[in-house]
């Protein structure tokens, strides 16, 4: 259980520090290999809240967790987790398409029955 518990405690400080926004805390939690997926991410000032989701930790130093973003838009932020001297560091950042939603309010608006859809782009050359 001690590999769970400095797990969690690594998710959570992560989690904490993209809620204040303060993305270099954030960083040191990743090797810098992790880090692109962030780019596409809803912007990280966006999140004030955040729910651990799933944390699992293996006896060989690898681990898993999930962690559910909360603000103008909610997703999930799933990481591959390894331990290594200088502590747990997140090796791989996904925020699958699917997990990222609008909240309600911004939902319903595009959904109104008003809604137009957008003119198709078309690139001048």
């Amino acid at each position: 259980m001690p590999d769970r518990e400095t797990l969690r405690e690594a998710v959570e400080a992560q989690a904490r520090a993209l809620v204040a926004g303060d993305l270099a805390t954030f960083a040191s939690f990743a090797t810098p290999q992790a880090l692109p997926p962030m780019y596409r991410a809803p912007r990280a000032g966006s999140a004030s809240s955040y729910d651990i989701v799933d944390i699992e930790a293996a006896g060989d130093g690898q681990g898993r967790s999930a962690v559910r973003f909360r603000g103008p838009s909610s997703y999930v932020m799933r990481a591959d987790w390894q331990r290594t001297s200088s502590g747990w560091k997140a090796v791989a950042l996904e925020i699958p398409p699917e997990a990222v939603r609008a909240s309600w309010w911004r939902r319903m608006l595009r959904l109104g029955p008003d809604t137009q859809p957008a003119a198709r782009r078309e690139d001048l050359s």
